[in-house]
């Protein structure tokens, strides 16, 4: 019974150094590949096809009409 539980608190000493480096580097490419996205500027704009481009795309205003 000792020795078995000798060999499960060695065995977790041994992973949790493991598991910290797979956590890390994979919280680092997460991190990367989505800041190279954002620099590659890959940006998605929705188009309604009832409104167009509105002020916030750069268009013009919805209510056009009604600010004469």
């Amino acid at each position: 019974m000792e020795l078995t539980i000798l060999i499960v608190i060695t065995m977790l000493g041994l992973m949790m150094p493991l598991f910290w480096i797979i956590g890390t580097v994979t919280g680092g490419v997460y991190f990367f590949l989505h800041t190279r996205k954002e620099r590659a500027g890959e940006r998605t704009i929705a188009l309604d096809p009832q409104l167009g481009l509105t002020m916030a795309d750069g268009g013009d205003s919805i209510d056009k009409e009604g600010k004469k």
